[in-house]
């Protein structure tokens, strides 16, 4: 199986997938808090995201 992570091919396969994941959501929260904190914040958009980061790395 090819690797996620070019650099990091001592990651299990699971493990890569999840950091793709939580870095691809880190960079979406700094996008949508860059874009309109007060939405983020008061729609919920930011905990939903929150939740599955932990939900990347806690599984």
């Amino acid at each position: 199986m090819p690797c996620a992570v070019q650099d990091a091919s001592w990651l299990t396969p699971d493990q890569q997938i999840r950091i793709v994941a939580v870095a691809s959501l880190v960079t979406g929260a700094a996008r949508l808090l860059a874009e309109d904190p007060g939405a983020a914040i008061t729609t919920g958009e930011l905990s939903r995201m929150w939740a599955l980061v932990d939900h990347a790395i806690g599984a």
